[in-house]
């Protein structure tokens, strides 16, 4: 302020705080908060997060615990704007306090900003936090460590770090809300699908089921079950059971049955409900997904005409397949190279 010759009063009004406000921030008879120090920060004229370095240490009050209100928002903040040596002054400075029951209090806090940022959807920004409280919080067997490792997990399952993720989620499952671990188990039975480990596909989704009881993973657990026995060699009948139960479970997978129903007639060489199936697609957001089981149908039959009218009409999806790095979307891109190869040999 001095340096631009800025008085209280010309600072109030450009940032729109109110002088008596303003007056006391500067005579420390009220603490500065991160939504007042952004609009200060702005109102001088300098970059967003400009004196971020200037406010960790208004973050703590006297007895070292972190302030909830102004913590929370800074850390958030820092993560967010990408503030990494900013974060890292609070983080060290909660790593230096040597009591227990601080420490333990301040790692709420930064649980907290960390599941703020998974809820909004940048889980990314959130990873780090979690890592930190993994590696450091004094309890290593509480719920925000637990939880952490749950997250954690989620965010990295598809990479290479999936496995060893994994595994600590398995260590810490028992101490985790019952919420968390249907979860846990969900999460887990969902990786072990994507990477079609079929007998863990079915042992994680048994227990899913065993814990959820009803409701969505419920449901969720006894689809696992199905598609996992379907690739284990079960017999029809078998899985059609399984799908005769999920479909009480609720009006979505009662509309999901139907699909899933077709489908397993198709896989089991029952091609005479092809086009059943395929009116039954049309206008499904998830249509797609059906593409190369109908397509290796419409060969079996050798019904070739429908399999290059359905080609040319797809054509943009089967290119975004081929082009996508989703597991999901290339596990559908190679069961459509394989009914094409199919394609192919009927051809000639």
């Amino acid at each position: 302020m001095q340096e631009m010759k800025l008085s209280r009063t010309d600072l109030a009004k450009q940032s729109g705080i109110h002088l008596s406000e303003i007056s006391r921030i500067l005579n420390h008879k009220q603490s500065l908060s991160v939504c007042n120090l952004d609009v200060i920060t702005l109102s001088l004229g300098l970059t967003e997060g400009a004196l971020y370095s200037y406010f960790a240490e208004e973050c703590f009050n006297v007895s070292r615990y972190l302030d909830k209100r102004k913590s929370e928002q800074f850390l958030y903040n820092c993560a967010v704007m990408g503030f990494e040596e900013q974060l890292h002054s609070i983080l060290d400075a909660v790593l230096e306090e040597r009591s227990k029951t601080i420490r333990n209090k301040n790692f709420v806090h930064i649980f907290a900003v960390a599941e703020q940022l998974f809820e909004e959807g940048k889980e990314e920004k959130a990873l780090p936090l979690y890592e930190f409280i993994i590696e450091n919080m004094p309890d290593h067997f509480s719920q925000e460590v637990a939880i952490s490792y749950v997250r954690r997990f989620y965010i990295v399952r598809l990479t290479e770090e999936g496995q060893y993720a994994l595994g600590h989620v398995l260590e810490h499952i028992a101490y985790m809300p019952e919420e968390f671990q249907e979860l846990s188990y969900l999460l887990i039975t969902a990786t072990f699908f994507i990477r079609e480990e079929w007998k863990k596909t079915l042992y994680y989704a048994r227990k899913l089921e065993k814990i959820a009881r009803e409701g969505e993973h419920y449901g969720r657990a006894l689809v696992y079950q199905s598609l996992a026995l379907q690739r284990l060699g079960s017999s029809l009948e078998e899985v059609l059971a399984l799908i005769d139960r999920y479909e009480q479970v609720s009006d979505y997978y009662a509309g999901a049955a139907i699909g899933n129903r077709f489908c397993v007639f198709l896989d089991f060489g029952q091609f005479e409900y092809v086009d059943e199936y395929l009116n039954w697609l049309e206008g499904r957001d998830d249509m797609f997904a059906g593409l190369p089981r109908v397509l290796e149908a419409y060969v079996h039959l050798h019904r070739l005409e429908d399999v290059e009218r359905l080609i040319y009409r797809f054509q943009d999806v089967i290119q975004d397949w081929a082009a996508s790095i989703h597991p999901y979307q290339q596990q559908l891109y190679l069961r459509f190279r394989y009914a094409y190869a199919l394609y192919h040999f009927a051809s000639k």
